[in-house]
């Protein structure tokens, strides 16, 4: 696709329907897989709004580093970033994006490891089964964890990552602990019973941290963290502990699941823990 191009043709939007398109870095070289540093779905002219709206972006306002790099781009080449139009004619029968859309995306995104850092997405929709050690898939199809086999107070805590924080592979060995055990919203009584925090990434455990416990209760700390919207103050949890290697040889790489069978270790979007067990 020519990098001057702005939009498709009518014809053009009706023959390809929905598509999964990647922006392209030309400063990088052709035979680096990340100089795709961005891979999306779309239909219509979606995948040149990026562009567009880079030219409308004010750097001094909230931070992309997407647009910052399209931006980049620009000065460097005289040009927006060349637009790859990967597969097309996906879903052609459905009024949305079905499954083949989603696969394809998180796949994509995965291998050539785009969008975390300049979009804060977390893999795409379906992600958590992309790109696994064979570990991780035993982990995911063989028997996974009950909760009731536990025997204690566990919290569960998200290493997905997001807008500012990395996800699960790219966070640095010393800030694992810092990750793990700080910064959760929980009442007292609550945290007051937790025994150990087990870091989950893509539905699996992955390090598990046991808490530091004084007089039958957990020893955290009360933090004031900003104000929401409203003007009152947001408080989280901060624990202290340590690692516990012999709980990892146990617990590392298995999903966890309620009586229901419900998936214990998912989490969605916005969400960052979640209290299960029951103390022997």
């Amino acid at each position: 696709m020519s990098s001057s191009k702005a939009c498709f043709s009518p014809e053009t939007i009706e023959a390809i329907g929905s598509y999964v398109y990647g922006l392209i870095d030309p400063r990088a070289p052709g035979s680096e897989p990340k100089r795709f540093f961005y891979v999306g779905k779309g239909s219509k002219n979606r995948c040149f709004h990026h562009a567009a709206a880079e030219i409308q972006w004010q750097p001094n306002g909230e931070p992309n580093l997407k647009l910052r790099r399209i931006r980049a781009i620009r000065r460097a080449t005289g040009h927006p970033p060349p637009i790859q139009i990967i597969a097309h004619n996906l879903d052609r029968h459905a009024s949305q994006f079905t499954e083949e859309s989603y696969r394809l995306e998180a796949a994509l995104i995965s291998v050539l490891q785009t969008d975390k850092k300049y979009c804060g997405a977390v893999c795409g929709i379906g992600g958590a089964y992309c790109s696994l050690t064979v570990d991780e898939i035993e982990g995911l199809y063989s028997n996974p964890l009950k909760e009731s086999e536990l025997g204690h107070r566990v919290l569960l805590v998200s290493l997905n990552g997001g807008a500012n924080l990395p996800p699960y592979p790219d966070i640095l060995p010393p800030k694992i602990p810092e990750r793990v055990l700080g910064w959760w919203p929980l009442a007292g009584d609550k945290a007051d019973e937790v025994e150990y925090i087990i870091g989950c990434y893509r539905l699996l455990t992955k390090v598990v941290f046991k808490v530091n416990r004084e007089d039958g209760r957990a020893v955290h700390r009360r933090v004031k963290c900003g104000k929401n919207k409203n003007g009152y103050p947001i408080w989280k949890r901060v624990f202290t502990g340590k690692r516990s290697p012999e709980m990892e040889d146990f617990w590392r790489n298995r999903r966890i699941v309620d009586s229901d069978g419900m998936i214990c270790t998912k989490f969605r979007w916005g969400v960052g823990t979640r209290l299960i067990g029951k103390r022997a």
